[in-house]
């Protein structure tokens, strides 16, 4: 029985590790923080999983919360103008539903199922020397806790870095006690000049909630989230920040208040990519995963859904190994592999932030994108759906040959979905 240690208990960590655990390897679990630890703690992310995500989630029997409201079944997005104005309003709907499950109650009952099922976990702050150790005496280490110092031993990775510095400063809070709507969706609000505020339907140890990521461009007028010290400032912050900037989310937080004491943070996030391999000080090599390797600023909210590709490619591929060593070639191979699918949801997340940077403004084709998405419901769903596949985008975003193609396609075939509506409601009224 091979062994495998994985360093981290985040998605993709633990979701590798039931994984592998079901398929008989001698999987151990590096925690920095035990369940209880871990469900006491702050909130540490928005975690909207798209459909794929769940899928996999659903496959390795983990989605212990399937199908539980409330879900992610719309983006209903808005962008305006310079002075605050709705420019462009549409609202896209999923394929297939997506689920945000607060971390906190997600990863403590994960590790609580892990260790039910047989896995083996270890509690307590992984250091250098302490890698080491544990490559000693493992067939495979695995460094998945993207958040930790330990993550710094891997390089970062200029030649596929956009940024080398947060782009957005970034204020998160569960809010409960709110509206959900039917179908319920995550709100994607854009102002340029000020930025961005994203709303998710988020299921906490509370109950319903929708979490609120408000990226703030850097010095500009929503950049504030450092004057929080509280839960209650924090909340104050924020229905400020509807009424000054997104006034038409105003109603539907008059009443709500915080998730949990816990139920907020501010922060910003370097958006990097690492290499895959690191030396360790006796020699041996361990291998990054998910957010280790891949950070992207969560404006898109692929992290997670970044984390749940991760393991599923490093689960087959250690299958697919066999009894053959892991060895430095097999590490890179990796992480070829989920480049492949992790290099779409980076260029989404980068194109986006630029739309809303200093300096550059968005390509006229993008804009005309959003334009028609507005009277053609098709170009709505499908600009909805790239969240959960951005591979999509290629075909349909970014040139604007294509964009032009595609929109002309789309325009036509709306316009003969309506002549049928029409012939079909004058054919009745004769009938």
């Amino acid at each position: 029985m091979r062994s495998i240690a994985i360093i981290g208990a985040g998605q993709g960590g633990l979701q590798l590790a039931f994984g592998l655990l079901s398929d008989g390897y001698e999987v151990t679990v590096y925690s920095d923080r035990t369940p209880e630890q871990i469900a006491a703690g702050r909130l540490p992310s928005s975690n909207g999983l798209f459909g794929r995500a769940v899928a996999r989630e659903r496959a390795l029997d983990i989605c212990f919360w399937d199908g539980e409201p409330p879900l992610i079944e719309q983006t209903d997005a808005k962008l305006t103008d310079p002075e605050g104005h709705l420019a462009v309003e549409f609202t896209g709907r999923f394929a297939q539903y997506g689920q945000s499950v607060d971390q906190r109650l997600k990863f403590s009952t994960w590790l609580e199922a892990f260790a039910g099922r047989g896995g083996k976990i270890v509690y307590g702050a992984v250091d250098l020397a302490g890698l080491d150790e544990i490559a000693a005496v493992n067939d495979l280490t695995i460094v998945a806790a993207g958040k930790g110092e330990i993550a710094k031993i891997f390089s970062v990775d200029q030649t596929r870095t956009t940024y080398q510095r947060p782009q957005r400063s970034i204020g998160m809070i569960s809010l409960i006690n709110t509206e959900h709507p039917a179908p319920d969706g995550v709100s994607y609000n854009i102002r340029p000049g000020v930025g961005e505020a994203f709303g998710i339907p988020m299921l906490t140890a509370a109950g319903p909630a929708v979490t609120w990521v408000m990226e703030a461009l850097p010095g500009g007028p929503m950049d504030r989230w450092s004057q929080a010290t509280t839960a209650e400032e924090m909340l104050e912050l924020t229905k400020r920040t509807f009424a000054d900037f997104f006034p038409w989310e105003m109603a539907r937080y008059t009443e709500a208040h915080i998730s949990d004491p816990n139920g907020w943070l501010c922060g910003a996030v370097p958006p990097l990519v690492r290499e895959p391999i690191a030396l360790l000080p006796s020699g041996r090599k361990v291998v990054g995963m998910a957010d280790v390797l891949v950070l992207n600023d969560p404006c898109c909210g692929q992290g997670a859904n970044n984390a749940s590709t991760h393991a599923e490619v490093m689960h087959r591929l250690i299958l697919d190994r066999g009894s053959q060593p892991f060895d430095e070639t097999w590490m890179q191979a990796t992480f070829d592999r989920f480049w492949d699918q992790a290099q779409y949801p980076t260029k989404f997340t980068n194109t986006m932030l630029a739309f809303n940077n200093p300096g550059s403004a968005p390509p006229e084709h993008a804009m005309e994108l959003l334009a028609t998405a507005t009277q053609v419901p098709e170009v709505a769903h499908r600009f909805a759906n790239a969240f959960n596949d951005p591979s999509d985008l290629e075909s349909f975003f970014y040139d604007p040959e294509l964009t032009t193609r595609y929109l002309a396609e789309a325009r036509a075939r709306h316009e003969l979905r309506l002549r049928g509506r029409a012939d079909l409601s004058a054919a009745g009224g004769k009938g």
